[in-house]
């Protein structure tokens, strides 16, 4: 797997999701004024850019495992096949 594009897609993905955090920090303003609901907007955005960067991370994982799974299947379809080619050819 390669660990760059995987750090890579999860920053990219970190920040759009701290930029979705404080378009809705701003978009869904809170009625509440107590101490828990200060600075929302930097809360929105460190919520956003953590799942952003599970989500981007976990999805490029998935990608590279699928290739490397598809690449494994593809090697060993041609195997079979240059054993099954090998077969018919003693046989004739």
């Amino acid at each position: 797997m390669n660990a760059r594009l995987i750090a890579f897609s999860g920053f990219v993905t970190a920040f759009v999701g701290a930029g979705i955090g404080f378009i809705a920090a701003d978009l869904f303003p809170c009625p509440y004024t107590s101490q828990m609901y200060k600075d929302l907007d930097q809360k929105y955005a460190i919520v956003g850019a953590v799942a952003g960067l599970v989500i981007g991370s976990s999805q490029e994982m998935i990608r590279e495992l699928k290739q490397e799974r598809d690449a494994e299947e593809d090697l060993l379809r041609d195997f079979n096949k240059a054993i099954h080619s090998s077969r018919n050819k003693k046989n004739y």
